[in-house]
């Protein structure tokens, strides 16, 4: 494959979402088996995807240090093999548990207090956002506040960054982007992050996010009179509930294309197979191998 050297490529990277492992005792074992699954096959591709980008809710539901504890085994075979490893927070999620099991990714941060980094991703480069809200003090069986926030220091840093940026690049959260919203001084009212990211960085070319365990490409129509676009992409959940799989994303000259691996869809609850309704399998047979192409020229994006 182009860009392939020494049986890893640098333009390839992996995407996965959404894999709640739980390490308590008497935990949901599913996300655990998915997640050791998920890295046999990223282990077993040839060549081997440079990074592995992971965008929030490695935690079951609490964020607890056992989630963590149980997870970073089976993560760590990744690092182990040369993989790099990305992280972003989810509503799940707790930093200061984070913490404790990957202390050298917080430190990566150029927020204090929050994981905002950039990542390298071949011939573009990926922006991941901390859009956490809540305390880490809240109670073990406490889940977290579900809708993301866009932090003033968070929204400094991209205001100061991200505008004189040369290389494409790729804006990431857990959350959809319209969750993160801003005041617009002297006028009373709010605007969002996608319309920014329009209207001041030009070489971001879209947004992809977790949070709602299902592929959904999106069209965001940010200016009606000048025709003007933004795309998203929400990728499915690795472990619980909804479309079940992970993406490749292969960048090149002048496009990226993230691809659908699809494993499975069941909700909210896996049943036996004989209780399996024959809707899910159409759904995963329709949905698998989709791919949106982004095209770093005019920042658009081709479902095919």
């Amino acid at each position: 494959a182009t860009g392939a050297a020494g049986g890893k490529d640098e333009n390839l990277t992996v995407f996965v979402t959404d894999i709640h492992v739980s390490g308590l005792p008497d935990a949901f074992p599913k996300p655990c088996e998915r997640l050791a699954r998920f890295v046999d096959e990223v282990l077993a591709m040839n060549p081997r995807p440079a990074r592995v980008v992971s965008l929030g809710d490695l935690a079951y539901l609490h964020g607890l240090p056992e989630d963590y504890a149980k997870s970073k085994p089976i993560l760590k075979k990744l690092e182990d093999a040369g993989i790099e490893l990305a992280f972003a927070m989810g509503n799940h999620d707790r930093r200061s548990a984070f913490k404790e099991a990957w202390p050298e990714y917080v430190a990566k941060s150029p927020v204090p207090g929050r994981i905002v980094n950039i990542v390298s991703l071949g011939t573009a480069d990926l922006v991941v956002l901390d859009g956490l809200q809540g305390s880490d003090d809240r109670a073990r069986t406490d889940m977290g506040p579900g809708q993301a926030k866009l932090f003033p220091d968070v929204f400094a840093w991209c205001k100061k960054e991200l505008p004189k940026r040369e290389r494409p690049f790729f804006v990431c959260a857990h959350w959809p982007v319209q969750e993160f919203t801003y005041p617009v001084k002297g006028k009373g009212k709010t605007s969002d992050l996608a319309k920014w990211l329009v209207d001041h960085a030009p070489q971001c070319k879209g947004y992809i996010y977790g949070h709602l365990h299902r592929w959904r490409p999106e069209w965001i129509h940010v200016d009606w009179k000048t025709s003007r676009t933004f795309r998203t992409l929400c990728l499915p959940s690795n472990g619980l509930w909804g479309d079940i799989g992970y993406a490749t994303f292969r960048t090149s000259a002048d496009r990226a294309v993230c691809s659908l691996e699809l494993r499975d869809f069941y909700f909210p609850r896996e049943p036996e197979t004989s209780a399996r309704p024959a809707a899910w399998k159409v759904k995963v047979e329709e949905t698998r191998g989709q791919r949106v192409t982004f095209l770093y020229d005019r920042g658009e994006a081709v479902n095919t």
